[in-house]
Formats: structure tokens, sequence, C-alpha cells
């Protein structure tokens, strides 16, 4: 009976939370695609979807980028959504439907895993209370109905699990699975937002010490616990973020946007401003960078009664709310003109290419401050909840909604962002500004070309293309010849003739594969391939994250 009652409860908690994401998703059910700033991603899935038919796996190297050279795409862009949305593709759904899918499906999961992070610390209703505050966060509608910026959206989901799992990981007597759900959540959200895996794991390894220093007993085990969930996180990932450091200087150094350029001011946070522009420089934005008033209103008072009640709260508490203070007062001055120095001083920073990115991890604490209102009576807690519940909704609900009904289907992207076999007009407007291009690269293309060519014209060639990215060449000439394949010159392609490897160089002006083909009559493969360094990361990865999966479903003695 006891076990039943069990069921029940929890199966209320998650048909509750559904029910509650309603408001935030109902927009996404709208036919086609809407207008956001990155509606490029559906031509990245398009793309993904190219090359796992052609059993590239790990996507790296995409086939159609810049004119048809082609481009190391997810060897630098976060794949874990689009591995995600290419499984509801796989299975029938459209490639917009598909993207719109993750969109949708973060909500819920991220509310879910929130409430039980808070659950730890909170009453049932105060924990579903903050959960639907990190919702009905605007900038989460921001992430999704402005930016549209897919791998932003997937990290939120995994934030307060891995929060969670080490808050196991420096407790007495956890479950070995905590190990395992560190290892797996760390490394998704290294893999679904490069940068806000970057922002968090500093965040969260604070966190962690002063959990070890003030809370846990046993610390050597607990020291060790965590080191086993990071590093099982870091190899689990290892495949994708040791290439993207260590490839990243056969790519000019250049980021589209300066960071100079987008401080916001103060006002802008607390000001209750939406627009679907842009983040432009000055304070002049037609995007809105409010925190929303409940948030603020959740924060403010809940640090004021913690500090008025002090006393009564557990040392596990106190460190909870004082993270969070912390978070919270970093990420508001990291967003302020008065950081700039550290923006120019730490390593990576300006990759982060917009200073407001950091309302993120405001709005991942924000929830923490609930703590503040749990030394209250039982039906006290309850009517707060409620209201807080009530109030995100009812004041934030109308933030997640398109700005216009584009209903754009999957062909308008493909033209737009697809230039092969031959580029659109729109195509050629988008100019790919946010393609670093590889560091042999002079020129950027602006027309398509054939895939191998010669400047002799007396060498006759036949292309007999293999798919999108490999092709067989047959040549003849009386005379030695340089042979262009129009690719970029990237580790993981091969040339061979006559099945011989030779050596392929950079060609000029646009870093084109370049070898050269003796004279006679020869076949030439030009063939593009996992490199070797690369098989060895895959490899203990696909090790690592098998054997987190297996702590993760083994049963515990």
């Amino acid at each position: 009976m006891q076990k039943k009652i069990y069921l029940t409860a929890k199966w209320q908690a998650l048909l509750t939370i559904l029910a509650l994401s309603i408001p935030a998703v109902r927009y996404l059910f709208v036919n086609g695609f809407f207008g956001v700033s990155d509606d490029l991603h559906i031509g990245w899935l398009f793309e993904m979807d190219r090359v796992i038919k052609m059993l590239q796996f790990p996507p790296r190297f995409v086939p159609d980028l810049s004119f048809g050279f082609g481009y190391p795409l997810f060897t630098f862009v976060y794949p874990l959504p689009f591995y995600i949305a290419e499984i509801f593709h796989l299975i029938g759904f459209s490639l917009v439907n598909s993207v719109k899918l993750v969109f949708g499906l973060s909500i819920p999961f991220s509310m879910f895993f929130m409430y039980k992070l808070l659950k730890n610390y909170l009453t049932e209703e105060l924990s579903l209370a903050g959960a639907v505050l990190y919702i009905y966060a605007p900038y989460r509608a921001l992430e999704i109905f402005v930016r549209g910026t897919i791998g932003e959206i997937v990290a939120f989901v995994f934030f307060p699990l891995i929060i969670l799992s080490f808050i196991k990981l420096t407790e007495s007597n956890f479950s070995k699975k905590w190990i395992g759900i560190a290892g797996v959540s760390t490394a998704a959200l290294i893999l679904s937002h490069n940068i806000m895996a970057y922002m968090f794991i500093p965040f969260l390894i604070i966190f962690v010490i002063a959990r070890i220093v003030w809370i846990s007993k046993e610390k050597k085990e607990a020291i060790l616990n965590t080191f086993k969930g990071l590093f099982l996180g870091l190899l689990s990932s290892i495949y994708f973020w040791f290439p993207a450091i260590s490839e990243s200087g056969l790519m000019h150094y250049s980021t589209v946007f300066n960071f100079y350029d987008h401080f916001p001011a103060l006002k802008q946070f607390i000001t209750p401003y939406w627009g679907y522009g842009a983040s432009v420089p000055g304070n002049y934005d037609t995007m809105s960078f409010y925190m929303g008033l409940v948030g603020l209103i959740v924060v403010i008072l809940g640090f004021g009664v913690f500090l008025s009640k002090i006393k009564k709260f557990s040392k596990n508490e106190k460190i909870f709310v004082g993270w969070g203070v912390f978070v919270f007062s970093l990420s508001v001055f990291m967003m302020n003109f008065r950081s700039v120095y550290l923006w120019r001083t730490l390593p990576l920073l300006p990759y982060f290419q917009f200073p407001w990115r950091f309302i993120a991890m405001t709005t991942l604490v924000s929830p923490l401050f609930l703590i503040g209102f749990s030394k209250f009576p039982s039906k006290l807690m309850k009517i707060i909840s409620l209201i807080i519940i009530f109030l995100a909704i009812l004041l934030n609900f109308n933030y997640f909604k398109t700005s216009e009904y584009l209903g754009r289907m999957d062909d308008y992207y493909i033209d737009r962002f697809i230039p092969v076999p031959v580029a659109s007009e729109a195509y050629k407007k988008t100019s790919e500004e946010y393609l670093r291009l590889p560091v042999n690269n002079e020129i950027r293309p602006n027309e398509n070309y054939p895939r191998a060519f010669t400047d002799d014209n007396s060498v006759n060639i036949e292309i007999r293309e293999t798919n999108a990215l490999n092709a067989k060449i047959v040549t003849h000439s009386d005379n030695e010849f340089i042979l262009n394949y129009n690719k970029y010159y990237y580790p993981g392609f091969i040339a061979k003739i006559d099945g011989e490897l030779v050596e392929i160089t950079p060609g000029r002006p646009f870093g084109q594969i370049s070898f050269v083909v003796p004279g006679g009559s020869h076949i030439v493969d030009v063939v593009y391939r996992e490199s070797p360094n690369r098989l060895i990361f895959d490899l203990v990865s696909l090790v690592t994250i098998s054997y987190s999966i297996f702590l993760i479903l083994r049963k515990n003695k």
C-alpha cells in the first residue's frame, strides 16, 4: 500500500510539471518555424543528417557549407542538441519540427530536475514553485522565441541535475549511481553548449569545495567521488572538447561579436522591457535582458528573510544560499562594463561574446533563495508557493510566444543555408560570417565550384562523386600536374593515387586540398575519415560513457 501511494505522488508531481509547462510551450505547436536569430540551426541539423547517413560518426566535417567547400562544423559546435533533433528527424519528423521538439522538451525536463534539486532543501510545494520560477524567467523565453539558441536551451536541463549529483557525492552513504549521473550530466552539459559549461563549472567547483570543507564527514571519500564524477564527465566528452581546443589553431582567430559592445546597463536587468530585436552597442538594444519581477522579489525577500532567521538554518542550507548569493552577485558584476578587465584577462572569456549571457546563472540560482521561506509555518509556505507559481506564470507566460507567424518549413531553410548544388540568392546574403575559416584560407568563397579542377587545360579528369565528401577521380595527362579538390584542407582528408597515399597541401586562395598527380593515367581517391588521433578520443569517450551508464543502471549492493 505504501509503495502504491509513493508511485501515485510521484506521478502526480510529473503530471503537474507537464501541465505547468504548457503555457511556456504552447506557441511551439504553431505550423512551421518562426523568426529567431539562430534559425541557421535548421541548416546545421540538415548537415548533421547528411553526414550521419554517410555513416560519419561522430559527425565532424559537414559537406555543404561555405559554397560546398565544407566545414568542420561539429568539431567546434556543440553536438548534443543536434543528436537529439536528429533522432526525431530519423523517425519521421521534419527538420523544423525536430528542432521545435528539442525546444519544447527542454521545458518540462529542466523543470523536473530543478524540482528534484530543490526537494533536498524544501517542501514539495516550495520545490515546485522554484521549478516554475526556473522555467518562467524571461530569459528562458528569450532563448527560445527571440534568439532560438538550441544549445543554451538544452544546457538549462543539466544545470540542476549536475548540482544535485555533486550534492549526493559529498554526502555520506550515497548511492554509487550518482558518480555515473555526475559523469553523464557533466558530459551532456559540455556537449550541449561549451560556453555554458565553461561559465558554470567554475561555480560548481566552488560549491563542491565548500560542501567538502564544511559538510562532508568523510572528506577524503567526498573528494575522491567528486573527482570521479568530474573525471568521468570530462572523459565522456573528450572526443569533442579536446579536438575543439587543440584544432582551434587551425582556424582564423576571430569572433563575429565583440564583447565590448554587449554590456547591458543595470537598469536593463530590472526594467520590464520586451522586444524581438538584437543586442547592439550601447543601451539601445531591442531585445530584453529583464530578470523578471517574481525572480527579483524572491531573491531580495528570500535573502532578507534568510538573514533575519539565519540561526534557524542548517550549515547545509547556509552553504547553498551563500553559494547562490556569490553566483548571483558575480554574474551581475560580469554583465557590467566595470568587469571589462576580467574579460580582457581571463582565457577564452572573449568567446562568450555577450556578457549578458551571465543572466543564465542568475536564472539558475534565483530559486535557491526560496530557502529563506522554508522556516515559515506549513500553511504559509503553501500560500507563498501558490502565489509564486501563479505570478510567475501570469506575469511571464506572454513572453513565451512568437513575434510573428512565419510558417516556414524545411525547404525555406535548406534554400537559405545550404548552397549545394547551387547557392541561392538568399544564401549569398547570409555571408556565413559565423564560420571561422581555416588558417590557409585567404579569400572566402563567393560562388560554387566543381568538386575538382586543374589549371592545366591539357589534363583530362573524370569525377565520380562517392558521396558529398568523397570522390574517385580518373585522370590522364602527359605531364604531372596539381589537382585541386574543393574541400577545405583539414585533418581527416586523405588522397590516394592508384591506391598509394600521397601528400596533400592547402591550395590557394581558398585553402582547398591540393596534391601533385604524375603524368599518365591514374585513379585518384579523396576520402574523409576520422583521423587516428581523434579515433583514440572517440574510443576513450565511448568506454567512459558506457562505464558511467553501467554505474547508473547496476544494482547497488
